[in-house]
């Protein structure tokens, strides 16, 4: 079996893995949404946070086509023992060794890169969560996706929950933009960012460290690869000008029904008003306006976060589709250790 190292820019192959990616999701993710090509690309080569990254496929017959692949995660900022591994095979190429293969190449890249540790998720019940537990992974925390159906929230009723909110959030006004963060705004944002640290999270993973240089390289310069329409709106308290809380959204114009919740955050010590519930019902009737094509939203929560759960209820979001695991795998599990040990002396 032969894996190569795609290039990232190799608009062919990275055409080749999205559509693995597609395939994969429509058998292991019937709900949907499902990605479209732009988004993809800017996930699969730039990410989410910026973090380096390696991409190995297994080429199909024809030029630019994929049978399975695999994308290597190294965060370089925090959990730097650590990388992140999103690998995936074509539904018509399973239970062929193909996964195995790529893994067992996944976990020798993690350890050239001095990575002890492999961490990826799975949703229930599905091809990926059976090879996690039979590679002898360990699970860790679950994520449970929501729905709000936009139009099945009244108008009244949006209003009356946004009022509820507004009065136990006295004190405090609402401040929104589309696209970037604003310059103004990126060292109060960084706050808010580092306040979804307290969300529940593995104990192994370390929370991310914020401050307006990685908001501004980690999250504004990477917007424009996913060609995205992105909203913001926080809260911002009156008395001292800071930003209290921030909920964004993004719709992506190639599937325009469906919007994407990005982040809530509310900064600890202005938790206790309402503030969640305040900028998630401003920006349901915001995009109602700005986009009205948008028909879903769909969210993740930890399975724990009964705060933020309690929010997405009361705005009628329902669980979607099974439920998520993260799944840790020591590389050692894989490889085993004299064959780590040889592996790794060689590469020196």
């Amino acid at each position: 079996m032969h894996i190569e190292r795609a290039d990232l820019a190799d608009a062919d192959t990275i055409r080749g893995c999205f559509g693995v990616f597609l395939a994969a999701q429509q058998v292991d993710e019937p709900e949907g949404p499902w990605f479209t090509e732009r988004p993809f690309r800017g996930w699969l080569t730039v990410g989410w946070g910026g973090d380096p990254r390696e991409l190995w496929v297994v080429p199909g017959p024809e030029t630019g086509s994929v049978t399975g692949w695999y994308r290597l995660e190294l965060p370089d900022l925090e959990n730097v023992d650590q990388a992140g591994l999103d690998l995936v095979v074509h539904p018509a190429q399973r239970r062929h060794g193909l996964g195995r293969a790529l893994l067992r190449h996944a976990a020798l890249r993690a350890a050239e890169h001095g990575r002890s540790v492999l961490n990826g998720g799975a949703r229930r019940g599905t091809g990926g969560e059976a090879f996690a537990r039979s590679m002898g992974a360990e699970p860790g925390l679950v994520d449970v996706q929501r729905v709000m159906d936009v139009r099945a929230l009244g108008d009244e009723q949006l209003a009356q929950l946004r009022e509820t909110a507004e009065r136990a959030a006295a004190g405090y006004s609402l401040v929104s933009w589309t696209g970037l963060v604003p310059e103004e705004f990126l060292e109060q944002a960084a706050a808010l960012y580092s306040a979804l640290n307290d969300a529940p999270h593995d104990p192994h993973i370390a929370p991310a460290v914020w401050d307006a240089q990685r908001v501004r390289e980690r999250v504004n310069d990477l917007r424009p690869h996913y060609g995205l329409r992105t909203y913001g709106v926080a809260a911002r308290h009156d008395a001292s000008g800071e930003l209290a809380a921030l909920t964004e959204v993004a719709v992506d114009p190639a599937d325009p029904g469906w919007g994407h919740q990005m982040l809530t955050g509310v900064v600890r010590k202005h938790r206790g008003h309402r503030l969640g519930l305040l900028v998630k019902t401003a920006m349901a009737e915001w995009l109602r306006a700005a986009e009205p094509t948008v028909e879903h939203i769909q969210t993740w929560n930890a399975e724990s976060n009964r705060y933020m759960i309690a929010v997405n209820e009361a705005l009628g979001y329902t669980i979607l589709g099974q439920p998520a695991s993260w799944w840790r795998l020591d590389v050692t599990a894989v490889l085993g250790e004299q064959a780590l040990a040889g592996r790794v002396a060689g590469t020196r």
